[in-house]
């Protein structure tokens, strides 16, 4: 170590410059929300960002890597929640050292490099090291890992007596029950004294849940294949997948015996001794002589842990909530409130402020805290403020019967069961409370019975853990908790039972329909593969092929499924509905009502089939719809380019609806936007629509390059390895997108909000119009103060100020939607300039303008003048707002006016065709 005594920094950064020095690519951790793994609630282990490699579904531009990756584990079978606080070692979240190599280097090289680093560069002495090679497995298969067992011998000084053959639970690694997999090898160090060491041999305590002989690194040998038979077969590319938990390396380094007592964990204990209203508390370290001393040093030991898991989870886009991934945020943040009102007195929202101390730490191998910081910390304040709206109540409860199951549960009670009973039916509060779990309880008696049959077992009642979670918000983990400190389990059975019912209900209370999706009954009527989608470029397929057809039950009666072999239908995705259009078989129109993705297939919705399923197909879109869609979604980039820029790079899109006739996108904040930020925000988005920025379309980019260029992915969207990106300037917009969009922002012409809300916990939602309907609006607004106008006149009374205040926001608006309507007619100037063309000596510029009366496009024909230069020659043709009249107009350049080309002639010569 270039140390004596390193800090973790210190040591993050020598582990990631030595596998350089090997020639690996140092790759920045994955976020601990998976974009593209439906599987991982959240990054678990290293390998996550690599299993599509080893899957073979995937590729990266490099063989060998190496990061420090950040990973949470409290659920499922990496679940090391119940164990944290309560020993040296657990952690819910946690960062993992790795290093990769794909069909590269194998097991010579990793465990060469290993014993290179923790010897010969970090000085561990070797004496103190272990190393587990697999058995074998007679079930599998699978001869003992010999072959590992020598290379510690070759490669190492490690002596012989130190390699241990260890079974399959610890040193066989598999991915599923499926899948690439392959044995391990296990570093262990004993740090015990050589006393201890001298009495009993560490080789005893491997894999013994010692916690001063404890795992440091596992080298993974992925070189086998599981087949669904359980069979196993070798891989073509062998690969090695490596993890070492930073924290537990950390503290050996640091020469700690706890990984709390490192220099990771010190800045957030001492925040919280400084914190607490508790008087003895003065440092983790300096805890008056109390009974409570451990219960304190636990529960700072908890809250040091769980702060780093929300803030790190929410800094990569999880928000609390009642589901999924949020759900387990809340129950952790829940979790660490609930040791600090019981345990440390706190009162008021206090993790919030452990955000500082984190981000001091972490921020500079994770900037992302530094970046999101305000923002994380008013999420977790907002979350504290409301669960200790109700925690004091609900640990109120709790303490108030666990007396009595502990009573009725005792074996050598000082008072009889039906003493005890009589006590509980004396307190008024109590059977209150117990009368509001036991819902469907006949009386009090009945109460008193069904509590007292499952206090006798030393366990909650599950009625009791239900109503503290449905009206107090305690996650069912934290009530067993708070009974396991007392000696006591909960009745989960009864829980489960009560939380299904309630599923059923709201269930029942729900009408739904069975998707589509779920149907079969394909009338295949040719072989291929899925709908080519075509329709980024054309609107019109003139011929296409119908290879499959299928009914399907609709809400009005029954519906039909149609798939082509291409189509220029886009098919609800993104948050963009589907086009409508029709199919043309011969002379006969089929409408098509709606385009969606059934099982991988673009199926086209339509409430009839063609006659004749065999003749070729024009399939055509409504043009002016889909064009009113690509209007809404590029103003939809445009608005999360603005409200990320005004409110904070905080904002993620969590939803959102892209419609012919308005947008819907929410977002992550949590306040509410007030009106002035709003107009802020409008002005922009407009402002960006006024500089009638082009569109870049990229197609088939690697994932990869594009997040490294600055693209925005969405959280929680699957994306291939292929992406497509839309960018409108790259300083102000680019996103990873599958949509149809405009070709520059003047294209939208207006973007107008209409709403803005609460949707969830930390999630607003805006809506807003753009085009057409964002100047339909805008005349309907008009239209209410016309007839507010022509009210007034009736008054025989003068106006008062609100009146006055009505017409002046009328007259605004007029003015308003006048300049608007001319700043959208004059974005299309730029394109068609941009589309010139060279005839001849001359540049020709031509456009085509729909809804436009002459007065207006007589303007637009001397702005085009103005923009044209030597030699231009501009023609504008119109049709007005009726569509009934066709108008053009002509502009010709002062130099081509010299030589005799005239504007008017040429007007006269296009009429006349």
């Amino acid at each position: 170590m270039s140390t004596s005594n390193p800090t973790s920094e210190q040591i993050r950064q020598e582990f990631l410059d030595f596998f350089r020095e090997k020639e690996h690519e140092i790759v920045p951790s994955a976020p601990l929300v998976p974009h593209d793994d439906p599987t991982l609630l959240f990054t678990n282990a290293g390998m996550n960002q690599f299993k599509d490699v080893f899957l073979g579904t995937g590729t990266r531009p490099y063989k060998r890597a190496a990061d420090t990756q950040k990973c949470l584990r409290v659920s499922g079978k990496h679940n090391d929640l119940e164990e944290v606080g309560h020993d040296t070692y657990h952690h819910t979240f946690f960062e993992m050292l790795g290093n990769w190599s794909f069909g590269d280097y194998f097991k010579r090289e990793a465990i060469r490099w290993a014993w290179e680093l923790l010897v010969d560069r970090w000085g561990l002495d070797p004496d103190r090291l272990y190393a587990t090679v697999h058995a074998g497995d007679e079930r599998l298969g699978l001869d003992p890992d010999e072959e590992a067992a020598r290379l510690w011998v070759e490669e190492t000084s490690l002596d012989p007596e130190h390699v241990l053959y260890c079974g399959s639970k610890d040193n066989f690694w598999m991915m599923g029950d499926t899948g690439p997999c392959g044995p391990c090898s296990e570093i262990h160090i004993d740090l015990r004294s050589d006393e201890e060491r001298a009495r009993v041999p560490g080789r005893t305590l491997v894999n013994a849940d010692d916690p001063r002989v404890m795992e440091i690194w596992n080298l993974v040998f992925i070189q086998y294949n599981a087949r669904p038979d359980g069979s196993l077969e070798p891989l073509r590319a062998r690969h090695v997948d490596t993890g070492m938990g930073f924290e537990r390396i950390v503290a050996v380094l640091q020469g700690k015996g706890s990984n709390y007592d490192t220099d990771l964990f010190a800045p957030l204990l001492q925040r919280i001794a400084e914190l607490t209203p508790r008087g003895d508390v003065e440092g983790y370290d300096r805890i008056a002589d109390t009974a409570d001393r451990e219960k304190c040093r636990i529960a700072m030991r908890v809250i040091a842990d769980h702060i780093r898991a929300i803030a790190f989870a929410i800094a990569d886009g999880a928000t609390p909530g009642n589901v999924g991934r949020g759900y387990v945020i809340r129950r952790i943040l829940r979790r660490a409130v609930r040791y600090g009102y019981q345990t440390l007195g706190f009162r008021e929202p206090f993790l919030y402020r452990l955000v500082e101390p984190l981000r001091a730490k972490m921020a500079g191998p994770f900037p992302e805290l530094a970046e999101r910081q305000d923002y994380i910390e008013r999420v977790i304040r907002a979350e504290e403020e409301s669960f200790l709206a109700t925690l004091g109540t609900g640990i109120a409860f709790f303490e108030r019967i666990t007396p009595y199951i502990e009573a009725l549960a005792a074996d050598d009670v000082p008072e009889s069961e039906a003493a005890v009973l009589a006590r509980l039916r004396d307190d008024g509060q109590a059977m209150d409370l117990l009368g509001k779990a036991y819902v469907d309880a006949d009386d009090r008696e009945a109460v008193l019975e069904r509590f007292a049959a499952t206090a006798r077992k030393r366990q909650v009642p599950g009625e009791v853990a239900f109503l503290l979670h449905d009206t107090y918000g305690f996650p069912v983990d934290l009530t067993q908790l708070m009974a396991r400190e007392e000696g006591l389990g909960v009745d989960m059975a009864r829980y489960e039972a009560l939380m299904q019912a309630q599923k059923d209900r709201a269930r029942a209370a729900a009408s739904f329909q069975v998707a589509a999706d779920t149907q079969d009954g394909w009338q295949e009527l040719r072989g291929g593969g899925p709908s080519v989608f075509v329709g980024y470029d054309t609107l019109t397929v003139p011929e296409a092929t119908i290879q499959a057809v299928r009914t399907v039950d609709g809400e009005d009666g029954p519906r039909y499924e149609v798939v082509l072999d291409q189509t220029p239908f886009y098919a609800e995705s993104g948050g963009q509905v589907g086009d409508t259009g029709v199919l043309r078989v011969g002379d006969e129109e089929v409408p098509v009502l709606d385009t969606q993705k059934r099982q991988g297939r673009i199926v086209h919705v339509v409430d009839r089939l063609p006659e004749a399923l065999e003749a070729p197909v024009e399939a055509r879109v409504d043009a002016g719809r889909r064009r009113r869609i690509m209007q809404h979604h590029t103003a939809t980039h445009l608005l999360h380019a603005v409200l990320r820029q005004e409110l904070g790079s905080h904002v993620q899109q969590k939803g959102s609806l892209v419609a012919p006739d308005r947008l819907r996108f929410d977002f992550s904040h949590f306040e509410r936007v007030e009106p002035a930020q709003l107009r802020v925000i409008e002005r922009r988005v407009n402002e960006a629509i006024q500089r009638n920025i082009p569109k870049t379309e990229e197609r088939d980019v690697p994932l990869e390059e594009a997040l490294a260029r600055g693209a925005m992915a969405l959280f929680g969207e699957k994306y291939g390895d292929r992406v497509r990106v839309i960018t409108f300037d790259p300083d102000f917009s680019m996103e990873l997108c599958g949509g149809t969009h405009v070709e520059a922002t003047g294209e939208i012409g207006v973007f107008r909000f209409l709403s803005e809300g609460s949707v969830a916990a930390g999630v607003r939602r805006v809506e807003a119009v753009a085009g057409p309907e964002a100047l339909a609006w805008l005349d309907r607004e008009l239209d209410e103060l016309a007839r507010a106008r022509a009210a007034f006149k009736t008054l025989s009374r003068p106006v008062d100020e609100a009146i006055l205040e009505v017409l002046e926001e009328r007259r605004r608006i007029e003015k308003e939607l006048e300049a608007l309507r001319l700043k959208q007619l004059s974005a299309h100037l730029d394109r068609f300039v941009q589309q010139a063309r060279t005839v001849g000596p001359a540049r020709l510029v031509t456009g085509r303008l729909d809804a436009v009366d002459m007065a207006a496009l007589r303007d637009l024909g001397e702005q085009l003048r103005d923009r044209l230069g030597a030699g231009g020659v501009g023609v504008l043709g119109a049709t007005d707002p009726d569509g009934e009249k066709v108008y053009l107009v002509a502009a010709v350049a002062d130099d081509l006016v010299q030589q005799g080309v005239k504007a008017g002639a040429l007007v006269g010569a296009l009429a006349k065709r």
